[in-house]
């Protein structure tokens, strides 16, 4: 290294080759810089940043991980990681580092959408061995961002893929009418009005849609997204940046997510649907093993063979209810009302006749089925 050359001289040679885009040269340059001046996080980054978009991501990923790791309260440092690792694809890692970006800094425009492309990118590839899981993601991308059409797309095709017609026809009411005319959704909504399991549906939401007649107050059409140069460095940035994510450069106070929740990472009631599908048929199952022994004293013709017939059906309907599968949630909310209707006479006879343990039985069994009408209708649609 030149020892006549000061690190300000390296720095304004590595922004330059960094606008023009050659990240290798430039990556050259931040390491020199960070060789003068060790400790300094500042040039880590710009050195991680480059490393990572010259194709040299493990060695940037590891400079950004340090950096981060020496001032964890910095958004601008977890961000940088986050975008690294997703670079790497480390999905899990890379959402963990951008969600503690937006905690530190709600407004950080670039941290938001680099965890709407993960989550997104993640979620299609996890549906495919982790339904659960995947759904969550793609559901979580299109709450951080549902004017993109991308985004709303991919959760769409996942949930026709999974035929959960329920959740597709409330999904498609509550899209915005900007995005139902870009591709590709555009394109899978014309689809599904020419398929056969979809097109009485989507021709209802057709007819409800224009018996709402318009608002009375007309909404202003949302700005096109667009570019401009950052004034520092140059390179295009989003006109509604806060910060610059290539330069670090503050461009103003606040951003136009200030102060806006970025959303759960969880539903809560998805796990509910999972505990409470997994209980249902571990008590049916466990049901199977009471029951068996007097429906075989019976040689399996008589009135101890219901109670064993019951069972099976109720195992058969919880691991319909584990995969999702849409008519076998149509008979299990049959059958919770059923049970709604049972428990709730047992309810007064026992109570009226002074069994409160029994009663309160009763009222257990009540509030289990209710509360699973709850939940199917909330995951798999009405």
């Amino acid at each position: 290294m030149d020892s006549n050359t000061s690190p300000l001289d390296f720095k304004h040679k590595a922004d330059e080759l960094y606008a023009r885009q050659e990240f290798a040269a430039a990556a050259e340059e931040y390491r020199k810089l960070v060789q003068s001046q060790p400790g300094a996080t500042g040039p880590m980054k710009a050195l991680g940043l480059s490393l990572v978009l010259s194709k040299q991501a493990d060695e940037g990923v590891s400079i950004l991980k340090t950096a981060a790791a020496m001032q964890p309260a910095d958004a601008e440092l977890r961000y940088a990681y986050g975008y690294g690792l997703g670079s790497l694809g480390h999905w899990d890692e890379s959402i963990a580092e951008l969600d503690a970006a937006l905690s530190l800094q709600p407004n950080h425009i670039p941290a938001r959408q680099a965890l709407v492309y993960c989550l997104s990118t993640s979620g299609q590839a996890l549906a495919q061995v982790d339904p659960i899981l995947g759904e969550q993601r793609l559901d979580r991308a299109f709450k951080l961002d549902q004017r993109n059409a991308h985004v709303a797309h991919a959760l769409l095709a996942y949930m026709v893929q999974a035929n959960q017609k329920g959740k597709v026809i409330n999904m498609i009411k509550g899209l915005d009418e900007g995005i139902k005319a870009q591709s590709p959704l555009k394109e899978l909504l014309v689809r599904l009005q020419s398929d056969p399991d979809y097109s009485i549906h989507m021709k209802q939401v057709s007819v409800a849609q224009h018996a709402a007649g318009p608002l009375a107050t007309a909404v202003a059409p949302s700005p096109a997204l667009k570019q401009v140069p950052c004034p520092n460095c140059r390179q295009p940035i989003m006109d509604y940046a806060a910060i610059c994510p290539h330069c670090n450069t503050r461009l103003r106070a606040t951003g136009t997510f200030a102060g806006r929740d970025t959303g759960p990472k969880y539903e809560w009631q998805e796990i509910a649907y999972t505990v409470m599908s997994i209980l249902w048929t571990l008590l049916a199952v466990l049901d199977i093993f009471t029951s068996l022994p007097a429906a075989q004293k019976g040689g399996f013709s008589d009135f101890n063979t219901v109670p064993l017939a019951v069972a099976c059906f109720q195992t058969l309907i919880g691991l319909g209810l584990v995969l999702r599968q849409e008519w076998i949630a149509f008979v299990a909310k049959i059958f919770c009302y059923l049970r709604l209707g049972i428990s709730s006479i047992f309810l007064i006879l026992f109570f009226f006749s002074g069994a409160y343990l029994l009663a309160g039985f009763a009222l257990l069994q009540l509030a289990a089925a209710g509360f699973m009408v709850y939940l199917i209708n909330y995951v798999m649609g009405d």
